[in-house]
This record gives C-alpha cells, structure tokens and sequence, in this order.
C-alpha cells in the first residue's frame, strides 16, 4: 500500500513537472505555472521524502523560466542569429547551476557523469537490460551513427545550402559542442541522476525523455516535432544507463548537431 502511495505521488509530481514545462515553453506563466508551484511547495512541507525530487524539480523549472526571459530578449535585442543562437545555448548553463546548487543544499551528492564509458558493456533487446540479443555500447553507437548519417545525407543534399558550407563549418563546430555538452549535461548528467537515485532508472528516463523533447518548444520547435525528439532522449538515456557515462550520449548528440546545421534547420 506504502509503495502505491509513493509511487502515485511520484507520477503526480512528473506529471507536474511536465506540464510546468510545457506552460513555460508555451510563454504561459501565470496563474497555472503559479500553481503548480503551490503544489510543489506543498508537497515538499507534507512530504521530508520527496522533498529533494520536488525541489530540485521547481528550481529546475524556476531556472527554466528565467533561461526563457533571456532568450528571448537576445532574441529581440540581437541582430546577429548566430550570435543569438550559441548565446541561447550557453543560457542552458543556468539549469545546470540550479540543480548543482539545489544538490549542495540538500546535502545529496551529484556529479555531472563524465566518468570514463564503459564501452564494452551490453545493451539488451528489446528490454535494455534483459533480451535475446545483446551489442556493446561501443558497437551500438558506431550503428546508431551510421544511422543518422544514412538520414541526413539526403536531407543536406535537398535542404543544405553548399554555397555556405565552408561559411558554416566553424559555427557548426562551435554550436555542436556547445549544445550537445550542455543538453546532455542537464538531461541524462544532472536530471537524470537526481531522479534515479530519488525514484527508479525507469523513472527517470521517461520523466528526462520527454521534458528533454518538450523543452524544444521554447525554441519554436512544433509540439508533435518536440515530442518526436523524446525518443531520441530515451536512447541517449538508455546508452548513458548502459556506459555509466554522459559521454557517449554526448558524442551521439554531437554528431546529430552537426548534421542538422548542414541541414539548415539551425541557421535557415
């Protein structure tokens, strides 16, 4: 009965949380964002076991607002869009801080997961940890590449303008790096710890996958596109499970950057 209990307060708080960041990616602030905080503080007063999952939650989603407010005035204020594209990204460095703050409050130890992949660990299908087939980490990663180029070649043929491309090599090195370290830092290195450690493994992926996903729309990406990019959080989270490392997910999320800038879906 106890664990029902908990587990029904956990889906209400992601629930919460979800909804929280799809009110502030949609620039709807208040009263609903307001009230979500009530219930957030709320339960943190009624709950000392869930308080940590809840604060670090409602920090998450105060540092989400404030990254908003400032993209969106370099957005305004800013003619360069390069410029105001990699500043946006840097901003992203405020989640971070916020959960590493909220940590250290809280006495709870987090790293950000840049530990050295164990690349010869298994990934299991169709169950991830368990399965009739089974690849290392290193080979699913090659594979999963491979993919993605196979996706993107015809896409940078039809939509890449090549007149630019040389123009945008160095950007889209810069861009790249800065938001494949950054995303992955906060997602599957930051979030994604607190919330396995304070509820499950399967928890946090679905929670991160989708708030990952979600997150796009505050930087004009349609709904069903910004859930789509939810799948694409379930694998990096299942390969950072997997390595017991940030890292590959983050060289993945590279190369996916890098490929869509020469797509044009960065700088049109």
């Amino acid at each position: 009965m106890k664990n029902t209990k908990a587990s029904m307060i956990h889906i209400l708080i992601g629930v919460l949380y979800l909804l929280g960041m799809i009110f502030i990616s949609y620039g709807i602030r208040t009263p609903l964002v307001l009230f979500i905080a009530v219930i957030f503080l709320v339960l943190a007063i009624a709950r000392k076991d869930v308080r940590y999952l809840i604060l670090s939650l409602f920090t998450f989603l105060l540092s989400f607002y404030l990254y908003t407010l400032l993209r969106n005035l370099f957005h305004q204020n800013i003619d360069d869009l390069a410029l105001t594209v990699l500043l946006d990204r840097l901003l992203l460095s405020l989640i971070i801080i916020s959960l590493v703050i909220t940590a250290y409050l809280c006495r709870k130890h987090i790293s950000l997961n840049l530990r050295k992949p164990k690349w010869n660990n298994l990934i299991y299908f169709p169950f991830i940890t368990h399965g009739f087939h089974s690849t290392k980490i290193s080979l699913f990663l090659k594979l999963s590449i491979l993919g993605n180029v196979a996706v993107f070649i015809p896409l940078i043929y039809i939509f890449g303008d090549w007149g630019r491309m040389k123009d945008l090599l160095f950007f889209a090195l810069l861009f790249s790096i800065v938001n494949a370290f950054l995303e992955e830092l906060i997602w599957r290195g930051t979030l994604f710890q607190v919330l396995s450690k304070e509820v499950s493994i399967f928890y946090a992926t679905i929670i991160t996958s989708l708030a990952f996903g979600l997150h796009h729309i505050a930087i004009g990406i349609p709904f069903a596109a910004a859930i789509s990019f939810s799948i694409g959080g379930v694998f990096f989270a299942i390969v950072t499970t997997r390595s017991e490392s940030t890292i590959p997910a983050i060289l993945w999320h590279f190369i996916i950057n890098l490929f869509m800038v020469f797509s044009g879906f960065i700088i049109p």
